[in-house]
């Protein structure tokens, strides 16, 4: 989360959620760092342009995996971007630390695609 060569966040293994076996991580997430989020929408026909959902905010907390089942690592952030947070479009995004949603945009309008909220 902090880049190469830093300490990784406490974890816990545990087994897949859907298929109650296996081995996943469930990230303990540091409250009060900032964050970017992301993910890479790729061209789905040749008249749509890539785009990229970017987000920033700040990490709330880790919630508990709820009673019914679910992902294992969960994270609560404010987002920057958003009014509402469950206006936030996808799941399964990239979370890394740190404030870099401005260079991720830049990056986009550099290799044409849309950087989308």
């Amino acid at each position: 989360m902090n880049g190469p060569g830093t300490k990784p966040e406490p974890y816990v293994l545990m087994s897949h959620a859907e298929a109650g076996w296996g081995c996943v991580p469930r990230v303990l997430f540091t409250p009060k760092k900032q964050v970017t989020i992301a993910k890479y929408l790729s061209v789905r026909s040749d008249s749509e342009t890539p785009q990229m959902l970017v987000y920033s905010g700040e990490m709330v907390g880790c919630p508990g995996v709820p009673q019914t089942g679910g992902c294992r690592t969960n994270a609560e952030t404010t987002i920057n971007e958003l009014d509402d947070v469950a206006d936030l479009k996808g799941h399964h995004l990239v979370m890394a630390y740190g404030q870099h949603a401005k260079s991720l945009r830049r990056f986009c309008q550099f290799y044409g695609i849309e950087a989308v909220i």
